[in-house]
């Protein structure tokens, strides 16, 4: 009989990064704070600012991201982890920054295209917004999310009809995406498609329970001057979902 080979031990930094994907923040923060108490390390340090970012130390994250990038100004994964910090700190101005660094050292970067995308959307700035997503869905075509960020785009420019061909991409992409469910329903109601609209909400509803609420936040801001038929805030969730009609997935 051959003799067998032992798999290679997995390194403290390896087992690290496998407690984070799993979402055990806490542990995954522990290792990378053993390795680095034995010395310098910087994959260990990015580490360190990734756990505690997703912890909601975002002060303590920064520093050490800010501390790399110090080190050097072209570490493209610190940069784009700070811009990701930024922005949920509502400091557009600084993730923006820091994300054009980073498309700017990574062009084919689709990941932050679609993030940049994101940010300005959320500064209602439409056009560039459309321009990321673009340069995105460029980058990879089977990107759902730079799909459901032009028909965003296109959402709030009140393009219903283009907005629901880009979120049926979006959906045929990936089927379990909530919010561009919540996003085709909207674009649905201000076209007067209540059927349509209703069957979105109800897909909605089985992928998030929380839906009913985002989606009556989502439409608070819609447009009176448009004729969607029925106030769809006004909808109680168990109209939305009897139905003697089965879901029909996309």
């Amino acid at each position: 009989m051959a003799k067998q080979n032992k798999p290679a031990k997995q390194t403290d930094l390896e087992n690290a990064w496998a407690h984070y994907f799993r979402g055990r923040f806490d542990e995954a923060l522990e290792i990378f704070c053993e390795i680095l108490d034995k010395g310098k390390d910087e994959l260990a340090l990015y580490g360190k600012a990734c756990a505690l970012f997703r912890s909601a130390d975002f002060e303590g994250a920064l520093a050490d991201l800010s501390a790399l990038i110090k080190t050097n100004s072209r570490n493209s994964a610190a940069l784009h982890t700070r811009a990701l910090i930024y922005g949920a700190n509502e400091e557009y101005e600084k993730a923006l920054k820091d994300l054009k660094k980073v498309t700017d050292l990574e062009p084919e970067n689709g990941e932050a295209w679609c993030d940049m995308g994101g940010l300005y959307l959320v500064i209602e700035s439409f056009g560039d917004a459309g321009i990321c997503f673009e340069k995105s869905a460029d980058i990879d075509k089977s990107c759902s999310c730079a799909w459901f960020g032009k028909g965003m785009v296109a959402l709030f420019k009140k393009e219903f009809k283009k907005a629901t061909e880009y979120l049926n991409i979006a959906l045929k992409l990936d089927k379990k995406h909530a919010v561009a469910h919540m996003a085709r329903a909207e674009a649905a109601f201000c076209n007067g498609q209540i059927k349509e609209a209703v069957k979105d909400i109800k897909k909605a509803l089985s992928l998030d329970k929380d839906f009913s609420g985002k989606f009556k936040e989502l439409l608070k801001d819609h447009d009176q001057d448009s004729d969607p038929g029925p106030d769809a805030s006004d909808l109680d969730e168990k109209d939305i979902v009897q139905s003697d009609d089965d879901l029909e997935s996309f």
